[in-house]
């Protein structure tokens, strides 16, 4: 058995999850496919300009904590995707994984929330529960470290990465911190999934089979870029008339 049949060349991305029907799923996916553009997930909720929310009151195990813009793929042999598309959409682009590291695409970093925490001591029993009071450490000592600069160099006006050099050094420290704890949370936490072992391959929560990649942003494209197009058989004839410049494969989705 070769390696292709546990992973794809290919990263799929499936549009119209939340939508009710199949005609406005492919209306989608062809507006998609003219524009050439991909929207990033949590765009029009966060607002141009930010490409992050972090809420601290959440818990990282809960997959609610932190929200990126980003474009979601799977990374799925076309052959075993029948279960995922009965998740998400039947309507999905697929680009050559190659092609998407250009673009800065990673995998996301799986965890089991469920999984017993081998840690020395009274603590945390899962690996979930370490993570979510990791991350509150973390966020205390932020808050210890802000009030103790406060009361020797005053409250600072901004926090810099590389602060000018006239900067006191509790301020300069502050900004150094505030710049890591931003990336742990965006690039490190928020590349965080986690998932309960034992759940049905199709229940709703099982991720861990989707092997997802994310790129960070919106995701630009042309037609040339697409590997394949995927469709419920009745809209392939279609979509070849609605989109006469695209040459490349279409694959009929087999759902079952």
């Amino acid at each position: 058995m070769t390696n292709t049949s546990y992973v794809s060349d290919e990263l799929t991305h499936f549009v119209g999850r939340s939508l009710p029907d199949h005609h406005s799923r492919y209306a989608l996916l062809r507006e998609i496919l003219r524009t050439g553009w991909l929207k990033a997930s949590h765009r029009d909720e966060l607002g141009p300009g930010f490409v992050g929310h972090s809420d601290g009151g959440k818990t990282l195990s809960g997959n609610e904590a932190i929200k990126c813009t980003s474009v979601c793929f799977c990374d799925i042999p076309v052959a075993a995707l029948g279960i995922h598309m009965k998740k998400y959409s039947p309507f999905g682009i697929a680009f050559a994984k190659r092609r998407m590291l250009y673009s800065g695409a990673t995998p996301v970093h799986y965890l089991a929330r469920n999984a017993s925490h081998r840690g020395v001591g009274i603590g945390p029993r899962t690996a979930g529960e370490w993570l979510d009071q990791l991350r509150k450490e973390i966020q205390s000592f932020g808050h210890d470290l802000g009030k103790y600069v406060a009361s020797h160099d005053g409250h600072p006006r901004f926090l810099y990465k590389l602060s000018p050099p006239d900067t006191p050094q509790g301020h300069r420290l502050m900004g150094q911190f505030s710049a890591l704890e931003n990336d742990l949370e965006f690039r490190v936490f928020g590349q965080l999934k986690f998932f309960s072992v034992g759940l049905a391959a199709d229940d709703p929560d099982n991720f861990y089979m989707e092997r997802e990649w994310r790129v960070p942003e919106g995701f630009a494209f042309c037609l040339d870029d697409i590997a394949r197009i995927i469709v419920p058989g009745e809209y392939a004839d279609r979509l070849r008339t609605d989109l006469p410049d695209y040459a490349g494969p279409i694959t009929i989705a087999e759902v079952g």
